[in-house]
């Protein structure tokens, strides 16, 4: 369990020195916790509409806060979408009812709940659950992610609603019950700018790396080697330059570095050689050009022959593979 691994100290009431409020008036607690989190609606179920005998914790860590929330009554509570963050919910005692678009599950000790942003969002919290709750910007959540993958998200950030806690193979819990114990004591260098922000990384990525999401198997895969500098000059060379009458030799001589050299950096970095990325671009380009075109005025040839290619057939082959159309195709579109 999540508390089992802190000091004695820690395990009788984390984050008790970090009170945000407590309030036994429903309005506020609903205002308060919208403070942290997002607006929200709340029901209580049975009882009083109004009482609750709420308290917040709050610890905020930058682009991430560590937080505990109990409300006392059991309460419903639809959030819409989170939209702007992460929220894992990791019950101390008691169980929280979640559904998060299509999925639903029982978050309890041994089980927490991670909620998507772009995902309905609503959840039943039974009266006296006490909860550990880990709040992660979605725009730090995506950046780490791109950054670990190597490009842009194509799509949204989903995970997986349930995560284990009790199996040991995870390591946010660990590192959970790591942030609680040093808040929890007098680690006041967590408050520095300078460990915080390597702090919030660390957040992120163990989450990424922890829970089931549609891009875990991008994740999985081995770091990828960091491409020469020569190749990308090179690269960025030819983007600006494709119409010139770029060769090897002069490529390689604005890189600094000899012919093969420069072939070895691209077949080793790029599975291509720099005449074939050349090739590429200018196929590119005249994609570009011929989607743009007007079909009663462009020509195919002219095109073609302004971009460099002056053997037709195998310009129309190369196109054809790299678009799976042949050029003409291209223009008749228009």
């Amino acid at each position: 369990m999540l508390i089992a691994q802190h000091s004695s100290r820690a395990a009788g009431d984390p984050l008790s020195r970090h009170l945000l409020f407590q309030t036994f008036d429903a309005s506020e607690a609903r205002e308060r916790v919208a403070d942290i989190y997002c607006p929200h609606e709340l029901t209580i179920i049975g009882g009083s509409n109004s009482r609750v005998d709420t308290r917040m914790s709050h610890v905020p860590l930058g682009g991430a806060s560590l937080n505990r929330l109990r409300y006392g009554p059991t309460v419903k509570i639809d959030a819409g979408q989170l939209k702007t963050f992460v929220l894992v919910m990791m019950p101390l005692l008691g169980a929280a009812h979640v559904t998060c678009g299509e999925e639903r599950m029982c978050a309890r000790p041994g089980a927490a709940a991670v909620v998507s942003p772009t995902q309905p969002f609503y959840q039943t919290i039974d009266a006296n659950c006490d909860q550990i709750m880990v709040q992660i910007d979605r725009e730090l959540v995506e950046r780490t992610c791109a950054q670990h993958i190597g490009h842009e998200l194509r799509q949204p950030l989903q995970f997986r609603l349930e995560l284990d806690m009790a199996n040991g193979c995870s390591g946010w819990p660990a590192l959970v019950s790591y942030l609680l114990a040093e808040f929890d004591g007098n680690a006041r260098y967590l408050h520095s700018p300078l460990v915080r922000a390597p702090l919030e990384h660390l957040i992120a990525a163990t989450l990424l790396h922890s829970q089931f999401n549609n891009y875990s198997e991008e994740l999985a895969q081995p770091a990828r080697p960091i491409v020469p500098s020569h190749v990308k000059r090179v690269e960025e060379y030819i983007k600006a330059h494709a119409d010139e009458p770029l060769t090897v030799a002069s490529l390689a001589a604005y890189a600094g570095v000899s012919t093969s050299a420069l072939y070895a950096g691209f077949r080793d970095f790029r599975n291509t050689s720099p005449m074939a990325y050349l090739r590429a671009e200018r196929l590119r380009r005249v994609h570009e050009e011929l989607l743009g075109a007007v079909p009663a005025t462009a020509n195919v040839t002219d095109v073609a022959m302004r971009w460099g290619f002056q053997h037709l057939s195998h310009f129309a082959a190369h196109y054809k593979k790299k678009f799976g159309e042949l050029p003409s195709d291209t223009l008749r579109k228009q």
